[in-house]
């Protein structure tokens, strides 16, 4: 059985991962679609990824409050939030403007196995990834969040990550909600 259809974390922080290509049809991302629509029409053959510049912040008026925009940042890897939505800093209990992935929760060197992982993996070789898990290294085990996550380039690697997110139900899964979705899970390198 495929993580993404159990009711099994995938990973030590209560998350699933999945990756998607490119140029998956935005339909297949259902409350996500028009976002993963308007990330694909800032691409062209030339350039595969988007720049952050090509979007504007009214690109995103369906998900304010529920977006996060993150920075890249190298030697080492992380990622650090410019921007953390008010509803996500509501869900999550902090707000993480200005800090970096995992910096606030209770076990923050999960998060480097796990999510940074994911991320790094995104920069190697970008894809449309999807996310969704507790809160529960956050002290909010009772709420359950889904994401897309939309990479952006400023040329070589990863420069910026778009994210948003939506509140679900904690028996939904992966498969639930994107029913039609082209979902490979991605599962972090044991150390």
């Amino acid at each position: 059985m495929s993580l993404l259809t159990e009711q099994v974390p995938a990973t030590e922080v209560d998350w699933s991962y999945a990756t998607c290509p490119l140029d998956a049809d935005p339909a297949s991302f259902g409350p996500f679609a028009a976002l993963v629509a308007t990330w694909q029409s800032r691409t062209s053959r030339q350039r595969p990824v988007p720049r952050r510049a090509d979007f504007d912040f009214e690109d995103f008026a369906a998900w304010f409050g529920r977006v996060f925009i993150a920075k890249v940042e190298r030697e080492p890897f992380a990622l650090r939030f410019a921007l953390w939505g008010t509803q996500l800093a509501e869900w999550w209990g902090v707000d993480y403007t200005g800090k970096r992935l995992g910096e606030a929760s209770l076990a923050p060197h999960l998060w480097e196995s796990t999510e940074l992982a994911y991320f790094a993996a995104m920069d190697r070789a970008p894809f449309l990834g999807i996310a969704s898990g507790y809160l529960s290294l956050h002290g909010r085990s009772f709420i359950k969040v889904a994401a897309v996550d939309l990479p952006c380039t400023e040329g070589a690697g990863l420069s910026h990550v778009i994210s948003a997110h939506l509140r679900i139900d904690p028996d939904l899964t992966l498969r639930d909600l994107l029913p039609g979705c082209p979902l490979t899970p991605f599962v972090p390198a044991s150390g």
